[in-house]
């Protein structure tokens, strides 16, 4: 057994499989998820997982921890991870319906495998700041 790396984590709003296989990932999150009002409610986020360079069987656990960076505000299920060599891919996309933020702050991703934190990474929830009003129509000259 050979514990593999995480290759990467990506926080989307959506991830698509193409008929070649290859994945799409729409609305990535960066950074910051900016929204008009709090509380909001996402009806789908993903945490997409690629796992490379190790062998044998493991276990993935993916949450989404609160801005105090210890209260998980979601907990995804155990997925197997299962690698037949040190040159196979295995990636996994844990899919988390009706998140709901009720603060802005730094949020965090963390991906465990076999119960170690392997990737821990945030993301920011920040209100977006007013639009300046339009400016009244200039009137017709004479």
């Amino acid at each position: 057994m050979m514990i593999p790396d995480i290759q990467f984590s990506l926080l989307c709003e959506d991830v698509r499989r193409e008929m070649s296989g290859n994945f799409q990932f729409l609305g990535v999150v960066a950074d910051n998820l900016v929204v008009k009002q709090l509380p909001v409610r996402f009806f789908r986020l993903n945490v997409a997982n690629r796992w490379t360079s190790g062998e044998g069987t493991f276990t993935q656990k993916t949450a989404i921890m609160g801005p105090d960076g210890h209260t998980p505000l979601v907990t995804g299920r155990e997925i197997p991870v299962r690698l037949a060599d040190g040159s196979k891919t295995h990636t996994t996309v844990e899919t988390f319906l009706g998140v709901e933020f009720r603060e802005t702050g730094t949020y965090w991703v963390e991906v465990s495998l076999d119960g170690e934190l392997r990737m821990r990474y945030p993301f920011t929830i920040r209100i977006a700041p007013p639009r300046p009003a339009a400016p009244p129509p200039e009137a017709p000259s004479a």
